[in-house]
């Protein structure tokens, strides 16, 4: 069954109540974050830590069959405190194939809109870059969205996520 996706909204009455916390205590390390959703938005927070080979904080849909090729962008509207997150798209269930990411950033309280090209998503595998990019055939079977901070920096962080939209 394929997902269809316009827009995930983030706040009380959106569709997001199935998306979970992954930490890097999947791997023995010592960040820690929560995801609690108000009126209009989800705060994504927490504190992110290096030692025990740690470092990242990730908030993520339930596996589905997402076909993406027809689409262009993703547009997020958030607020943060300044990290480097990552909108991630998965293809493969097993963490060492490789996963598909586009930073985005903002040091504003200021709500902050920005549009993520799908053709510029780069592939990582177990965490390092590869030098490819996502393909058309490889965006027409994602298995799984998500945000993740893994800017190898230790400390707290904060993200406020109105919506994410395909367009």
């Amino acid at each position: 069954m394929i997902n269809t996706i316009d827009i995930i909204d983030f706040g009380k009455s959106g569709n997001t109540n199935d998306w979970v916390i992954v930490n890097d205590d999947v791997m023995g390390g010592l960040s820690q974050s929560t995801a609690v959703a108000y009126e209009n938005y989800v705060l994504f927070s927490g504190t992110t830590s290096l030692k025990n080979n740690g470092g990242f904080a990730s908030y993520r849909s339930p596996y589905g069959n997402f076909n993406l090729k027809d689409l262009t962008a993703v547009e997020i509207k958030f607020k943060s405190t300044g990290r480097r997150f990552s909108f991630q798209l998965d293809a493969y269930r097993s963490w060492w194939y490789p996963n598909y990411k586009h930073q985005f950033s903002n040091n504003s309280d200021q709500w902050t809109t920005v549009q993520l090209p799908l053709g510029n998503f780069k592939e990582y595998k177990v965490g390092e870059q590869t030098g490819k990019k996502i393909s058309q055939s490889q965006l027409e079977n994602i298995l799984r969205l998500g945000i993740i901070l893994l800017d190898k920096e230790e400390g707290p962080f904060e993200l406020q996520i109105d919506y994410i939209k395909f367009i």
